[in-house]
């Protein structure tokens, strides 16, 4: 990957939005911080992490695009999922609707992780998830906890599966 002066700009400009994210708007979402997919060992996991600090989670069923659209109907600041593939492709064109953009996706299973960052400004959130290895979840879940502090939680996944975790994030 070529390192530009724009793209350290934009990295750099993470910290003060991500800060104001965990201030103002994240301290209204305390309900609902993600999604998960109740049959992949990584979806319970997640949505264990997060029920452990203190968020609420929902399992995706029924009309994906109806849930979706309840949700993100409430402009939440940020959503994230830890599903197969074509829900998340489903929340993605549902969040695009409703004035969300994709920050990132993670694709990984007990051996670790790749990062596919849809926005160069979450480019350093991707590389730590990555570098978190077999961790990657709860690297994720971490940040998805507490955006400010983003400290790892334990998340581990003993499974051969692949799940998707994904980032959507409201327009300013």
């Amino acid at each position: 990957m070529k390192v530009t002066r724009r793209g350290m700009m934009a990295g750099a400009a993470l910290v003060p939005a991500l800060a104001a994210l965990g201030e103002v708007a994240w301290a209204q979402t305390r309900s609902l911080a993600g999604v998960y997919d109740p049959d992949l060992p990584a979806g319970q996991r997640f949505a264990s992490l997060l029920g452990d600090a203190g968020h609420g989670t929902r399992a995706v069923a029924g009309d994906r695009i109806l849930m979706a659209r309840q949700i993100l109907g409430q402009r939440v600041p940020l959503l994230a999922g830890v599903t197969r593939s074509a829900d998340a492709l489903l929340f993605a064109e549902v969040a695009a609707e409703e004035g969300y953009d994709t920050a990132l996706e993670l694709r990984g299973n007990r051996h670790g992780c790749t990062g596919f960052t849809c926005h160069p400004q979450w480019n350093p959130l991707s590389r730590r998830i990555v570098g978190a290895r077999q961790d990657w979840l709860g690297a994720f879940a971490g940040f998805v906890a507490d955006p400010v502090n983003a400290a790892p939680l334990s998340g581990l996944v003993g499974d051969e599966a692949t799940a998707l975790a994904w980032l959507l994030v409201r327009r300013a």
